[in-house]
């Protein structure tokens, strides 16, 4: 047992969320006469007003009147031509880890918003559960609380603008997450997990709501609590 390359659970969780397909498979797109509505059947984490670059052009994402976005299933964009092509990929979310205060410190240091969300942040202390017999095929369990967040705009949004442009696009991300985990080899079967919605994103306690911010940045999202069984790597490190 001594000699398993074990993979580190922020490092697990790394590479699954890198491997989260943030891409959107074009059904059909109409031309408007200086706007185009795509059709999808999974907008992933857009939401209005959010921007994306396809085939070297910048597109924006309205919400006027009889273009409005629908999640999930169509949304409309401004650009200088129509969308081509069959997929529109989006940039892979960001990944953060540690402790509120180091990862508060670090998220202080990034300017650009689109260098930030949106993001994945995996909070720190994690308990790993190790399963210490050879046979098992399961190598650990891992507790952990992983948070699926995107900037938001307190000032001006009410709470149901909070559920349309950060709740449901982070919703969409999430279930692509257990997608990945459900599909990958080195991950077990595991029968639940617990998402839980956060509006205005901060210390949070069940009789007053969020009580004061956790990082500098505002932002909402969803939050999802698993015990990730993580199966045994059968490599072995280099020991000499």
């Amino acid at each position: 047992m001594s000699c398993k390359d074990r993979i580190e659970t922020v490092d697990v969780v790394g590479s699954l969320v890198a491997s989260i397909d943030t891409s959107i498979k074009i059904n059909s797109v109409v031309d408007n006469g200086g706007s185009y509505t795509v059709k999808t059947c999974n907008t992933k984490y857009l939401r209005p007003r959010s921007t994306f670059e396809h085939n070297g052009i910048i597109y924006t994402v309205i919400d006027d009147p009889g273009f409005e976005f629908d999640p999930n299933r169509c949304f409309t964009v401004t650009g200088q031509s129509i969308i081509t092509g069959n997929v529109i990929e989006l940039p892979k979310m960001k990944y953060y880890y540690g402790t509120v205060i180091a990862t508060s410190n670090e998220l202080d240091k990034v300017k650009l918003d689109t260098n930030k969300f949106p993001m994945v942040y995996l909070l720190e202390v994690i308990r790993d559960d190790f399963n210490n017999l050879e046979e098992d095929r399961i190598d650990r369990n891992s507790d952990f609380k992983v948070f699926f967040l995107v900037n938001t705009d307190e000032e001006n949004w009410l709470t149901a603008d909070h559920y349309r442009m950060a709740i449901k696009p982070m919703r969409n991300m999430v279930y692509q997450f257990i997608d990945e985990l459900n599909n990958n080899k080195n991950i077990g079967e595991f029968s639940n997990f617990t998402a839980i919605n956060h509006v205005k994103f901060g210390v949070y306690t069940t009789d007053k709501g969020h009580t004061r911010r956790v990082f500098n940045d505002k932002t909402s999202g969803v939050e999802v609590r698993l015990d990730l069984p993580i199966i045994a790597s059968q490599l072995c490190l280099a020991c000499n």
